[in-house]
This record gives structure tokens, sequence and C-alpha cells, in this order.
């Protein structure tokens, strides 16, 4: 018996011994670092989500500021933070070929949904992002927008029932984000006006909730890398992929059968698909990028319009959340970005495309929104190529880059007195001086969001036609001021934001 007892006590001291071996890292290589401690590594509460992200790192990062980057632990996974502007823009442009990917744990090829232009890397990555670039140019967003009108005048017709009454205002602009994504990228009239509870809003929703067998296998992952291509590890689950393929390859076979075009997102897909290319425009582009041949299969289409789906959900219904929110409690600027608004309508005779990109005040308050509340708090990047900084730092090839955009945003050097809403920020004087790469919420470089201009055009339509109709207020269960919670991605309040709709005055 004390045989066993002494060669466990072992066993978990050299367990013990094995799992901590890592964190002296950093001072081998004489790079700054937070310290670490077992099992957490350097911060449990970034583990365990019992804070918001960006807080952690922003007091991790004054802890350390006099260094343009310092090493820090994620359970055994090391990786180094880089708040300097400079270094920043060394990672994701200039010195772009010595980081080109972005995830540090491998996803199994297996999980269809996950073979995605966010998640791939590598040659099948730039192949990918090559074709996929012209899906998104201001002539097929235009192309798409009497889509985004179609859905919104029945969301119009929502508002006029609300008006007077205290709503979740993140499901209620959800619902029109829903009906876009879904109408654009699945060629689907879902109508969750009537229908909230459809099952692709569900989906959406979903991936931003792990739960908590998903939350170990990212532990464990996180603690064991080369763990990931041996146990093949699923985080889309099976039925959710079988939905979406079918959904796609259906859609797709109605189309070719009956001649259907509708200038969407699936359109597109398809032509790239039985093409190789999106148009003539892009066609001698493709070429000379001599990127390495792949087959555009219904799988690597089904997971396109699933990230799509789950990117473009959270992302515009956070922003238009958030916007509503501080419109709510700086009433004077929601005064004037709804005469914006109504003057401009007034102009066109109606909501254009072009109506709303005349729209500069109201581009300038979702500009702040988005500063103030980043949809994603860091970007992580993964080294391929070793390099040594202008610092004098070696990065070497399978490091982790942690670039803290939540502490740049809110940054007093680059963005004085950070908490306070303030769209002025980004007239067309004030952007000038903003300092190259501190604000990025779409990130920066080649990776950098690819559907940043559908983004912004179905945020606009969103805020655009709530405004037409009402006003937001505080209401009774409104949180002032808001708590964010915490989240292992995204920036999330604590509690829901709760508005009240009134008529305007």
């Amino acid at each position: 018996m004390w045989l066993v007892i002494g060669l466990s006590l072992l066993a978990g001291w050299l367990l013990y011994k094995y799992y901590i071996s890592v964190y002296d890292l950093w001072k081998k290589r004489g790079i700054p670092y937070y310290p670490s401690k077992f099992p957490f590594g350097s911060s449990y509460e970034l583990v365990l989500e019992s804070r918001f992200q960006g807080c952690i790192l922003e007091e991790m990062c004054k802890k350390l500021a006099p260094y343009p980057l310092f090493g820090t632990f994620c359970m055994r996974v090391p990786m180094l933070m880089a708040k300097d502007p400079e270094l920043i823009q060394l990672v994701l442009t200039k010195e772009f070929s010595h980081f080109r990917e972005r995830m540090f744990i491998k996803l199994s090829e297996k999980d269809v949904l996950n073979q995605h232009l966010f998640f791939l890397d590598g040659e099948r990555w730039r192949a990918l992002r090559v074709k996929l670039i012209p899906t998104f140019t201001s002539g097929k967003m235009k192309a798409m927008f009497p889509l985004f009108i179609n859905c919104a005048e029945a969301f119009d017709s929502l508002i006029l029932t609300k008006i007077g009454s205290d709503v979740e205002i993140k499901d209620l602009v959800g619902r029109l984000t829903t009906d876009i994504i879904c109408c654009c990228a699945f060629g689907l009239d879902v109508n969750t006006i009537k229908e909230p509870d459809h099952k692709l809003r569900k989906i959406g929703a979903d991936v931003f909730r792990m739960k908590f067998i998903d939350k170990v296998k990212f532990a464990i992952l996180q603690a064991m890398p080369k763990l990931a291509d041996k146990i093949e590890a699923r985080f889309t689950p099976k039925e959710t992929e079988d939905y979406i393929v079918n959904l796609i390859e259906k859609t797709m076979e109605y189309r070719e059968k009956n001649n259907i075009k509708r200038n969407d997102f699936l359109d597109l897909l398809i032509q790239l698909k039985n093409k190789g290319t999106i148009g003539e425009e892009m066609k001698d582009e493709i070429e000379e990028q001599k990127c390495q041949p792949f087959e555009f299969t219904i799988g690597l289409m089904a997971a396109q319009c699933f990230v799509f789906l789950v990117a473009g959900l959270e992302t515009s219904s956070s922003v238009q959340s958030f916007c509503l929110y501080e419109l709510a409690v700086n009433q004077d600027i929601q005064t004037k970005v709804q005469k914006e608004i109504n003057e401009i309508i007034e102009k066109h005779g109606g909501l254009t495309y072009q109506a709303v990109y005349e729209m500069e005040y109201l581009d300038m308050v979702i500009s702040e929104t988005m500063r103030k509340y980043p949809t994603f708090p860091s970007l992580i990047r993964s080294c391929t190529k070793s390099i040594t900084t202008p610092h004098g730092y070696e990065i070497e090839a399978g490091d982790t880059i942690l670039i803290p955009i939540w502490v740049l945003h809110h940054d007093p050097e680059y963005f004085p007195n950070p908490n306070k809403f303030d769209p002025e920020r980004f007239s067309a004087q004030n952007r000038e001086s903003i300092k190259p790469y501190t604000y990025l919420p779409f990130g920066e470089g080649p990776r950098m969001c690819i559907g940043m201009r559908f983004g912004q055009l179905q945020t606009k339509v969103g805020l655009i036609s709530l405004l037409r109709k009402c006003r937001v207020e505080p209401g009774a269960a409104t949180k002032i001021p808001m708590e964010l919670g915490a989240s292992p991605i995204i920036t999330v309040p604590k509690d829901p934001i709760v508005l009240k709709l009134v008529p305007q005055s």
C-alpha cells in the first residue's frame, strides 16, 4: 500500500515538474515576462473566465508598461503580448510572411464547418482568401442592398409594436441581422420578426456560448496543443454540420435547376465553385498570385456560409446594441445622428445605398462604438518564421502573439479620456491624427476582416431602421454604468442591455 502511495506521489510530482518546466522560457530568452503559477499560468481569471478579458489584459500591460512586448502563459501555452503599435504593424503587415497563421491550436479537418477563412492557415488560407475577395467589393454590396431593404421593411413593423416598451435591445436588432445574413448567405427568407427562434438564429448564437465540455477540451488543447491532431477534437456539433451542409447543397441544387439568381453571397460561391473565379475582373490577379489549386466543395461552401452567419450575427448585433446604449445615455448625440438620418433620407427620397454612405456622423458614431467596445478584445497570430524585432527581441517560429485590442482602444495616450463616448474622435479632421495600429476593430493587414463592408452596411441599416421610427432612452432595468461580462472570445455586457423605445419628438 505504501509503495502505491509513494509511486502515486512521485508520479504527481513528476507531472507537476513537467507542467511548470516551461515557465522559465521567457527568462531564458531574455524577454520581459509576467509571472506564472501552476496550473493556470499568468492569470487564473483568464482561464476560469471570472472577469472581462480586456480588463485583465489591461492590468497586465500596465504592470509591464515600459516594455513593447512581454511573455505570458495561458496554462502551459507561452504567449507574447505585443502592445507597441510599431511592433503590431510589423506582425500584422510589414512582416506578415512571418506571422501568417492565426490558430495556435489546430482544429481537426473532419470538423467541416471550421474549414473557413477565419481558421484556415497556410497556402489553403491564401488561395481561398484570393478567391473570396471579390465577393465583398462595394459593387457586390450595392447589388445585395435591395435584400437588406426587404428585410428592413419587415423589421419596421416589429419596431412599431415595441414603441413605449422596454426591450432587450440585442434580441431586437439581432432579428434584423439574422434575416439579412440568412437572406444573403443562405438565400433564405427566415423572417425572425415572426419566428424569433429559427434554428439558424439559435446556431449562430450558440457558437459564442461554449458548453462546459467544449471549455474542457479547449483547456486540454491549450495545455497540450500537440494532442489536437491525435484526438481530432470537434467543436461544432455533428447535427449542426449536417444541417448546414444539407441546407447549402439543397439550395444550390434548386437554384441551378431553376436558373435562379439573387445577387447574394451564395450566388457568388456557386459561381466560384463552378468557374473558379467570381466574374472576370479578378481572374488575372488570381492567376498572378499562383495560389495552390484546391477543390471548392460543398463542405467548403457550407463553412464559408457558416462563418458568415456566426461572425456577422454576433458582431453586427453587438455593435448595434452597444451603440444604442450609448445613444440612450447621450441624448445630444442621438439627436444629431437622427437629424442626419432624416435629412439624408429625405434628400434621396428613401433609404438608398448612396444615402447610407453619405451619413458621415452615423459612421463616426459607429466607429466610436467599435473603439469603446471592440467585438474581439484581442487578436492572435502565430509566428511561422523566426524574426528579430527592432527592439532586439527574438520571436521564434511557433511563438503565439497576442495583440490586446481592448488595451489599445482604451489607452489615454492614443485616445484621451477613453471612457468617454466621443464620436468626434472620428471626424474627417481628427481621424487622421489617430496613431496607426492603435485602432483595430477589424484587424489589419492581409488577414483583416474580409467581411468588413458587409458588417458595416448591415449595422448601419439596422441603426437607421430603428432610429427613423423612434428614440431610445434608459429604461428601469438599464444598468448605468454598464459592466462587461466574462467571455472567452468576445466583448459582452454582464447583463442584457435593456432600453426603452419612445416616439420621436
